[in-house]
Parts: C-alpha cells; structure tokens; sequence
C-alpha cells in the first residue's frame, strides 16, 4: 500500500498535479511568534512558525509545525522503502538564507504493508535561518510532506512569514519555537553514542554498534535510525546484540548505482531512540573488505 502511495507521490510531483492547500486558518497571530496560518487537508495541517528575535549567533528560527489528526502519519527524513520525506523550498523569500532543518527522532512504524521511519502524532521540524538584508523581510516556504492513514494524501502548500524590522519587535515569547529545538536528539556523549559504524565492500550491509546509558528500563529496547547520501536507502535495523550496554545492529543497504566502484567514504546520520532518550551522530563510514 504504502509503495504504491510512494509511486502515485511520485507521479503527482513529476506531473505537477499536486493542488494548493485548499484553505488557509486566518485567526489571529499569537504573542510568542509569527505566523503563516495553518493549510489543512485531509488527515492534517501544517503551518510556518518564526520567531523573529536574533539569536546570538546571528541566525533566525523557526519550525515547520504539523498537526496530525488521530491515526494519521507522516515520514521522517529517510523513511526507507516506503514514503518520502518532507520537502521545503525556501528559494523565494527574501531577506533571510536558509541553512538546515532538523528532524526529531522518529519511531519504527508498521503499517502491515511495510516498515518505515515516522511519526504518528503532531511534530514540529526547527528551522534555521540567517539574514542577508536589514528591514523588512519575508519567509516563504513551498511545503510538502506526505500524511497517511489508511491511504496516503500528498499535502503541499505555500506558506509564508513577514518579519518586521527588528525596531518593531517587542521581545517576543519564544517558548513554542525553543521547544522544538529542545525536542531534538542529543549530540553524542561518553554514556550515549555510536562506537563503530562499517559497510561491506559492495555497501550493501551496514553495521553499527552504540554504547547505551547504563541506567535504563528493564525491558527497554533502543532502536535505530539511518539517514544517508542521495541515493541510499535503508532497510529497517536488524538487532543483533544487546549486552553490557552495547547494541549491534545490521542494515540492509540500497546503494546507488555505480558504488561498488566508489572509493569515497559515507556519511551517514545515524539516530539511536532508548525510550524518552535520542541520541543523534554524524559518522564517516568506509567499505572494509
């Protein structure tokens, strides 16, 4: 069900048939931010939330913020054979750069169809932003995102955020945008993080080990996720130790075509979930024979 609902995705996007969002919430603005209003569709809206302040570093922030009604889904940043990621494009604003948007750590979802990387209840995706221009500036973002439930709706929409001239903005409340960016994965530490992550030759077999927190549930198992280069896919994690704090995991591997014959190393974001805990690493991977 779900790799067809990824084919028919597919063919919208390359057709180009894929409708606006077909109503937009115009109530008011709250106090801690601007924002775009929500866009709906069956199963879900989405919106554009900024908070305008400038942080010390010298960046904007903001989040994609999708609600999700009761049953419905949507995917992470690599959801693996099945789904597709969500897609913002924020080549017409003006003003302002976009740097990177970052995922919260998804759950495995089965479907009874396939096995994917997602979420199953409201999320919100920080973004961050850089200015490239003094006064009044705009963030638009051509969205999409897919939501499912039984069947898979194609959710796009344009959203769009004027930011006033920093003289205009009295100190707003920040908490909802800072909150998404406190929801993240943790970077990696002494008790929580990857220890050795290696392809096979042809890198279609990935194995990767993680030193867990010694203090845990009994009974809590970790679980894994993997985000790589355009191109490879991931099949769901098979775990194949855990003892003494440490997990083992083996990944099927997709490979593009053609990389059996590459000789440069792989980065790969890889999350480990235990629990309330998420840990998230970037490691450089190399074939071994």
């Amino acid at each position: 069900m779900f790799k067809h609902c990824l084919k028919s995705v597919s063919r919208f996007l390359a057709l180009g048939l894929i409708a606006q969002a077909a109503a937009l919430s115009l109530g008011p603005v709250p106090a801690w931010s601007l924002d775009s209003g929500w866009a709906e569709t069956e199963g879900g809206r989405m919106r554009l939330v900024i908070d305008p302040a400038l942080r010390d570093d010298g960046t904007i922030r903001g989040m994609l913020d999708v609600s999700l009604d009761p049953g419905w889904k949507t995917y992470w940043r690599d959801p693996g054979s099945a789904g597709i990621p969500p897609m913002l494009d924020f080549s017409q604003s003006q003003g302002v750069s976009f740097e990177r948007m970052e995922y919260p750590a998804p759950v495995r979802v089965d479907d009874g169809y396939s096995i994917w990387a997602g979420y199953t209840a409201p999320v919100q995706f920080p973004l961050t932003f850089r200015p490239t221009l003094s006064g009044e500036t705009q963030i638009h973002a051509q969205a999409f995102i897919g939501i499912c439930e039984k069947i898979c709706v194609p959710f796009q929409a344009d959203l769009t955020v004027e930011l006033p001239q920093a003289q205009t903005i009295e100190d707003p409340d920040s908490r909802a945008v800072d909150d998404a960016f406190a929801r993240l994965p943790e970077t990696a530490g002494a008790d929580f993080g990857i220890e050795s992550a290696s392809l096979d030759p042809l890198g279609q077999q990935l194995t990767v080990a993680a030193q867990l927190p010694v203090f845990r549930p009994a009974g809590m198992a970790a679980d894994l996720f993997v985000a790589g280069p355009e191109g490879f896919a991931f099949g769901p994690p098979k775990l194949i130790r855990d003892t003494d704090g440490l997990a083992q995991w083996s990944v099927r591997v997709d490979p593009p075509s053609g990389y059996e014959t590459a000789s440069e190393p792989v980065t790969l974001d890889v999350v480990v979930t235990l629990g309330q805990r998420a840990m998230e690493q970037s490691v450089v991977v190399d074939p071994v024979d």
